[in-house]
């Protein structure tokens, strides 16, 4: 039964109700029978007896659809003995009007039969339930009659009265047995902050809900009974990780601790930050250097962990690591050339790159000669030595890199580091510091090329046909120049010192040994103190007969000529005039040790003259 009151004035249309009488057999149990007063609440069903529960009539719906269903049975709410005549009956709530109807039973316990009906009775029932729809609640039902039955203490509602709800069915319809009393609740549950804050988290919000006792025309559509909420007694669960006592943090530290400490922390890794970032700033931008002039040497075989190391060496950086990261940010080694360089310590780090690099800085160095007879190992310090390119560099170069393809060339086999000898052409050169290695040689040899002229090859066809066997190249020209450059003591002797080569490779009737001394210090890596000649070497022309492997130094263009015309005689040997500074040529080997007597003998009387 709801406890709501309907507002006066309002207009009230109940629905049908329906009594059902109560079993004629069925006794009440003494102690289950309800001691009550008749004044103080209502009398429940259970407790009436056939006699006392007369049968009253069905009130028809008035909606088609609720003829179809079964009676509903009296409940406890509405079965119940009538409040006084001066409170109005109650209209059937949702409670009692929720869930179907069963069927009525009969008195042996046997369900009523429902009696078909024909079709113009049915049409009758829907006639007569359409003309009540606009009927009031008091026109609606019949009158029986004051002769009718009636339940005792049920009398018929007035129109206008006022409605009170029935005490005994809300006691019925609640958690406590009849008469027990609700026992005390404990307040002091409810003081607990932790049940409050566990509540307040798995309690979910409750939405607002349509009042479920507002009175609604359908009562067919039930709805779900409401749940009944927990005992208050019940203390539910806790669930999760426990409340943290307040004031302490991490591992239970108090916060002013942690706050402490990662302060600590804040400050000893913003200094040590500051103190790395201060000493590399200091190494990348040279702070607090002492100008020292350094110079150093880049080959085109060094990486870039070999010129880090030598410029940590040399004092100019402090950290290689550091330096290292710069290059491979900035790309440096790409403008990093080899070459020799003239640096300081207070260059920064973009100096330094800058300074090694030859495209930055192309100083040219004018002038530069080669002497005529130089060997390669010669020309290549020279070159260093004039900031023009290593002579590491340069040897590796020719014993291997790649060059244009030189028609002199042709039977040289590379793989030395001097096999360019003789083909580097001694002249006065214009040089870029820091040049390339290709760059070098190739100028050398093309002016090798542009020197040897187109008639100077014709005249090796020549050479062939009137002193050698005809088995002369370039390359074996090329060799006895070299040999006439380093024995002639001047240029006027060139042709006859070539004419006794000739003569003694094609025309003696000894064995073809030169024993040219020039060619023995060549094998002694230019050591000319003692000539030794029993050294195994194909350079010992004293053992070796006819020409030696190569050349043993870059002729100029007096000894090519000579070396393609050689005069005609008949000399074999020669021997150096100190006095003089010119040889003496001899036919025979006794004219030739005369010679060497008397030179030798003037040389020691000219010392002794200078002791005196």
């Amino acid at each position: 039964m709801d406890n709501k009151q309907f507002p006066d004035g309002e207009e009230i249309i109940p629905e049908a109700l329906t009594f059902t009488p109560a079993e004629p057999d069925a006794p009440i149990p003494e102690e289950e029978a309800p001691d009550f007063d008749s004044s103080e609440e209502a009398v429940p069903p259970d407790s009436a007896s056939e006699e006392d529960m007369p049968v009253i009539e069905e009130i028809p719906q008035t909606e088609p659809a609720a003829e179809e269903e079964a009676a509903e049975p009296a409940s406890e709410e509405n079965t119940a003995e009538p409040a006084p005549e001066e409170e109005a009956a109650e209209p059937a709530s949702e409670e009692n009007t929720a869930e179907p109807a069963p069927e009525e039973a009969s008195p042996d316990g046997q369900g009523i039969p429902e009696t078909p009906r024909s079709d113009a009775e049915e049409v009758s029932v829907q006639e007569s339930a359409s003309a009540d729809r606009g009927k009031s609640f008091m026109e609606r039902i019949p009158d029986v009659g004051e002769d009718a039955p009636s339940h005792d203490g049920l009398t018929e509602p007035e129109v206008g009265s006022e409605l009170t709800p029935d005490s005994h069915a809300l006691d019925s319809h609640g958690m406590l047995e009849h008469g027990q009393e609700e026992p005390p609740f404990d307040m002091s549950i409810l003081d607990d902050p932790e049940l409050q804050e566990v509540l307040e988290e798995q309690m979910p919000e409750e939405e607002p809900q349509e009042d479920s006792q507002e009175y609604r025309d359908n009562p067919a559509e039930p709805e779900p009974a409401p749940e009944q909420p927990a005992a208050s007694r019940m203390r539910p669960v806790r669930k999760g990780r426990p409340k943290k006592r307040g004031g302490e943090g991490l591992f239970g530290i108090p916060h002013i601790l942690v706050t402490i400490v990662w302060l600590a922390l804040i400050v000893v890794i913003g200094v040590t930050l500051g103190r790395m970032i201060w000493v590399c700033a200091s190494d990348v931008l040279a702070f607090g250097r002492e100008d020292k002039p350094v110079t150093i040497t880049i080959y085109e075989s060094d990486t870039m962990e070999d010129i880090t190391e030598k410029l940590y060496d040399a004092g100019l950086i402090r950290y290689r690591s550091l330096f290292n990261f710069y290059a491979s940010i900035s790309d440096a080694k790409e403008d990093i050339d080899p070459g020799i360089y003239d640096l300081n310590t207070r260059y920064d780090y973009h100096a330094l790159v800058n300074m090694m690099s030859a495209r930055s800085t192309r100083e040219v160095v004018k002038n530069l000669l080669i002497p005529e007879g130089y060997t390669c190992r010669q020309i290549f310090a020279l070159l260093e030595e004039n900031r023009v390119c290593t002579a590491q560099d340069l040897a590796s170069y020719a014993a291997s890199g790649e060059l244009k393809d030189y028609w002199f060339l042709e039977n040289v086999q590379r793989g030395d580091k001097y096999c360019l000898e003789g083909f580097l052409f001694p002249d006065t050169y214009d040089f870029y510091k820091n040049s390339s290695p290709r760059e070098v040689l190739e100028k050398l040899l093309d002016n090798f090329d542009h020197r040897f002229s187109e008639e100077m090859r014709a005249q090796i066809d020549n050479l062939n046909a009137t002193v050698t066997d005809g088995s002369f190249t370039v390359r074996e020209v090329t060799i006895v120049a070299s040999l006439i450059e380093k024995e002639t003591a001047a240029a006027g002797e060139s042709p006859r010192i070539a004419g006794v080569i000739y003569n003694r490779l094609f025309r003696w009737d000894y064995p073809a040994l030169l024993n040219i001394d020039a060619a023995i210090i060549y094998a002694q890596d230019g050591v000319s103190d003692h000539i030794d000649t029993s050294l195994d070497s194909p350079y010992n022309t004293y053992r070796n007969v006819g020409l030696p492997p190569t050349p043993i130094a870059n002729p100029g263009l007096a000894s090519l000529q000579a070396a393609l015309n050689p005069e005609a005689h008949d000399y074999y040997y020669y021997v150096l005039n100190p006095a003089t500074g010119m040889h003496q040529f001899s036919t025979t080997q006794e004219e030739h040790e005369q010679y060497r007597a008397q030179f030798a003998a003037e040389a020691a009387a000219a010392r002794q003259s200078e002791e005196e």
